[in-house]
């Protein structure tokens, strides 16, 4: 499992890490968001979308 953050990511409006899939899903881009949820592994406990990476959720959790 993940290591927690010493400050975790609020997610949502909050969240500032690009490579999550909260941000990448307000940028609309699709195409991007379509590989990184192929075969995936890890759910967001924040907002519930679904990753093959944990670096791509504010806060990951194995499925």
């Amino acid at each position: 499992m993940s290591k927690e953050r010493e400050q975790p990511c609020k997610g949502g409006d909050d969240c500032s890490t690009e490579a999550h899939l909260c941000k990448i899903a307000k940028r609309e881009d699709t195409e991007l968001i379509r590989q990184l949820v192929r075969d995936a592994r890890f759910f967001c406990r924040k907002c519930g979308r679904a990753a093959h990476e944990e670096v791509n959720l504010c806060r990951p959790m194995k499925i």
